[in-house]
């Protein structure tokens, strides 16, 4: 939750309850002591966009004993640095920096994530019921990658097949999941929630988008440019998340918005 000790933005959307630990309905119940709690569940269009845009969050989450499982929708292969196999090796060591209980891959297309695919919506429904999370994150698809845009549409209408008895896609109906989309490379004018983040969060966040070594700045190395690979992007990523930190009173935040309002159980811990 935000300090009250520091000034905010009121017009900035707080963290509804139980954003620390990770976005979800404060209606839902907690699973009893001991118990494994469900997993969140992150959808990322490449190897290195689930640590870019939530890593921070994802930290915070596995710091709090929530598992995370994040699935990546292709392996990156068209990008301009780095081979599909740099890439793979280079997720499964940011995958270890963040402390994730899983990380798999829908193998899409890089460059050509469909909006809408029976084939892989069936694959996505069936991960989905498999790990039976409660809550799902994805990268938003307000973005300038035509991959963020279709992969936000995929996963949003998987999330309700999921629930359908009848959908063509192994394992149980899972109803009742949430779904959040994570600020990507455009910024989110009204997000519904920040999730605030210790500098510890954002360390490891960090260090994890470091492992993807391939996709950025290496002085002196005659590699082609993108927006990713200057010295420029780190600092950016850093501003943003002060920036956020600052109207959560937090040392760092990530924003995130939603195709429904959170639901608030308690006002007076708002």
């Amino acid at each position: 939750m935000p300090s009250t000790s520091r000034p905010r933005d009121p017009a900035t959307p707080r963290p509804p309850p139980g954003a620390t630990s990770r976005p979800r309905d404060p209606a839902t119940p907690r699973p009893p002591p001991g118990a494994t709690p469900r997993p969140v569940v992150v959808f990322a269009p490449h190897p290195d966009d689930a640590e870019i845009h939530l890593g921070g969050t994802i930290a915070a989450l596995v710091r709090q004993g929530q598992p995370v499982v994040v699935i990546d929708a292709t392996r990156g292969e068209l990008g301009s640095r780095g081979t599909a196999e740099q890439r793979a090796a280079e997720a499964a060591a940011a995958g270890k920096v963040l402390g994730l209980a899983a990380r798999e891959n829908l193998d899409l297309p890089d460059g050509a994530v469909p909006a809408d695919d029976q084939a892989a919506r069936i694959h996505i429904v069936t991960m989905l019921r498999r790990h039976a999370p409660r809550t799902v994150l994805c990268l938003s698809g307000h973005a300038r990658h035509g991959d963020h845009q279709n992969l936000a549409r995929l996963v949003g209408g998987a999330v309700k097949m999921a629930a359908l008895h009848r959908f063509p896609a192994p394992g149980t109906p899972l109803a009742g999941l949430r779904l959040w989309f994570a600020e990507a490379e455009l910024p989110l004018t009204s997000p519904a929630f920040l999730v605030p983040l210790t500098a510890a969060d954002w360390g490891q966040k960090m260090a994890a988008i470091r492992c993807h070594t391939s996709q950025l700045y290496q002085a002196g190395v005659d590699l082609p440019a993108t927006s990713i690979a200057t010295p420029e992007f780190l600092t950016w990523i850093e501003a943003r998340g002060r920036s956020w930190g600052h109207h959560a009173g937090a040392a760092y935040a990530e924003a995130f918005s939603g195709p429904e309002l959170p639901v608030v159980a308690d006002p007076t811990a708002l």
